[in-house]
């Protein structure tokens, strides 16, 4: 049979011609559909910034992928992403913790190890968070650093001849005089989230009392224990903020807290970089204007005392061990070791710091501001982060609930101590003090 005989034969079956005819006109008029990335995340404040700015930037240069930034509230985030991960329908991209809690991830075969020629651009401190114990796998791209701080409103500080305290003794007589002479609240600070007492005042203010970095690899070396002068007095920080909180600071989110600064009706903010742009960013609706803040770090317990600061590695980036899209996810993880991501997130997400080995200026004041405490201050990252959490019940959750605790005045310093040296004892990758 020859070609003409078989075209013949086909045209004495119209409706199979048409059909194929067009099946190919629809198959050449479709433009090819897009590979979709899906990245999880804790960070909801920073999804108008993903979507608008960084996400963009990669799809730029990578037409045939989108990436999908899914954001779960924070403090659900961990539960959620591990229910997800054993089920297998989590998403490609993984937005790590730093030490431990990455690290489980990894240990599950969950997050996948990354090769070395994808991190060339980190050196081996930024890396140390998102790899493992004996150094040999690094499982997750190191993207940002956040700083401890404590915003203020500058205008009320005007209006009451206020400055920013050096030492905790001007500290509290700062909080006693705006409790006495203003009707806004001195401190933006609630406990229905929980996180808050321990990320960021606990191992905010803390490094003040347990010496900062030395303190806190005493914890691990087993060398000290919670029970010990400088972490009781820590809990004892945290108890005598009680008086300066909203009436029914139970009630209050970090959202709620938040609104309660942006919208001037409480004085000062214990919180970190991170919510630099979420203030520069956040319209109020009544408002004309954002609020004009400035930021200052813990005061240390004396003026001659070393400051301490906690710069926290606060997120990094992994894989998926499972994700059926790999190919496509590792262009994404090398995009965010680039100079371009480099330059690009300060100015997105003001307030957090690039932790690759490329010399970025951030634009923002108040980071800027942040970043130079470095200078004159020793630093740390958040006490137990890095191996106290590897027990059950974990650290983490258990801090939490003690620290809320003692704002409320239901545990005593001394009670809050004891508890958590109990749950650190049973921790068999910290060697134990007699």
């Amino acid at each position: 049979m020859n070609i003409f005989s078989t075209i013949k034969g086909s045209l004495n079956e119209p409706r199979a011609l048409i059909a194929a005819t067009l099946a190919g006109a629809l198959f050449h008029a479709m433009p090819s559909m897009a590979l979709e990335l899906k990245l999880e995340s804790w960070r909801k404040d920073d999804k108008m910034f993903w979507e608008q700015t960084l996400i963009p930037a990669f799809e730029k240069k990578h037409p045939g992928i989108k990436v999908r930034f899914t954001p779960e509230n924070p403090i659900e985030y961990d539960a959620k992403l591990d229910a997800r991960l054993a089920n297998q329908n989590a998403g490609d991209l993984i937005f790590c913790r730093p030490f431990d809690n990455a690290n489980k991830l990894y240990q599950r075969a969950q997050l996948a190890a990354l090769p070395p020629a994808l991190l060339l651009n980190f050196d081996e401190n930024a890396k140390k968070p998102w790899t493992t114990d004996d150094g040999k796998d690094t499982f997750c791209v190191p993207v940002a650093e956040a700083i401890h701080g404590v915003f203020y409103n500058k205008r009320i500080f005007k209006e009451m001849g206020l400055v920013p305290p050096k030492t905790q003794k001007e500290f509290f007589q700062l909080l006693a005089k705006i409790k006495a002479q203003r009707q806004e609240i001195p401190l933006a600070l609630g406990t229905a989230d929980m996180w808050e007492a321990t990320q960021v005042v606990f191992t905010g203010a803390g490094p003040s009392f347990w010496a900062g970095e030395k303190g806190r690899q005493a914890l691990m070396n087993g060398q000290a224990k919670f029970t010990d002068p400088g972490f009781v007095k820590a809990w004892q920080f945290l108890a005598d903020l009680r008086p300066y909180l909203p009436l029914d600071f139970a009630t209050f989110s970090n959202s709620d807290a938040q609104l309660m600064f942006a919208s001037e009706n409480a004085v000062l903010f214990p919180t970190g970089s991170w919510d630099i742009p979420w203030m520069r960013y956040t319209k109020i609706t009544h408002r004309k204007n954002l609020v004009d803040f400035g930021v200052f770090k813990f005061p240390p317990q004396n003026l001659e005392d070393q400051c301490q600061v906690s710069r926290h590695p606060d997120f990094g980036i992994g894989l998926n061990a499972a994700s059926p899209n790999k190919e496509a996810a590792m262009l994404f993880l090398k995009w965010l070791g680039s100079r371009d991501f480099a330059t690009i997130m300060p100015q997105a997400l003001s307030g957090f710091f690039s932790l690759s080995n490329y010399e970025i200026e951030t634009s923002d004041l108040i980071g800027e501001e942040m970043l130079s405490w470095g200078k004159e201050c020793a630093e740390t990252v958040r006490l137990n982060s890095e191996k106290l959490n590897r027990v059950w019940p974990s650290m983490e959750e258990e801090l939490w609930l003690t620290n809320v605790n003692v704002l409320h005045g239901r545990k005593s310093p001394a009670e809050a101590a004891a508890y958590i040296q109990k749950i650190n004892e049973r921790n068999r990758y910290i060697p134990q003090r007699q």
